[in-house]
């Protein structure tokens, strides 16, 4: 029943495959993000015996921490993953997989479940449904979390702030 492509919507089965699919791919990722975070954490402290070690004595041909490599100095124990990619790439990575899950998760997803189960005739009359179930759901969300806030500023207890975080 589900399962059924051609009953579903294009859109509902995209979102829902791009839903799925940055969930798992948090999987794959996140060892990648691993080997080239240990990876640039070998160089730079390779670099860092580097700068104390030449400060200190004249640089040596043989030294066993700096491998020149085109003019540039790499540590001999830090050989790249065979999965290394740019910090720059994998901060974008994380940003897109990260903001695309949390839009889908909290706003485009949940209208859509209500889209469907919305009593309506019309297609303006299910998105309006849906809307308005979604306001009064998050609207109620952020009405206890009000509440909740000002009885914790207000509560004679310990201090919050950020200064007394000891």
């Amino acid at each position: 029943m589900f399962g059924f492509r051609y009953r579903h919507h294009v859109i509902v089965t995209l979102s829902v495959l791009v839903a799925w699919y940055f969930s798992f791919i948090i999987v794959f990722v996140l060892p990648i993000d691993i080997s080239t975070t240990i990876y640039r954490q070998c160089l730079n402290s390779t670099d860092a015996i580097l700068t104390t070690t030449t400060a200190a004595t004249p640089p040596d041909v043989n030294s066993t921490f700096v491998a020149v490599t085109n003019g540039t100095s790499q540590g001999v124990g830090c050989l790249p993953p065979p999965s290394y990619v740019g910090a720059p790439v994998m901060s974008n990575l994380w940003r897109v997989v990260y903001w695309t899950s949390q839009c889908l998760t909290w706003l485009i997803l949940p209208i859509m479940q209500s889209y469907t189960q919305a009593g309506e005739f019309h297609v303006k009359g299910k998105i309006r449904a849906a809307l308005l179930d979604n306001a009064i759901y998050y609207g109620l969300y952020l009405f206890i979390c009000a509440v909740l806030l000002v009885y914790l500023a207000t509560k004679p207890g310990p201090d919050l702030n950020w200064y007394d975080a000891n």
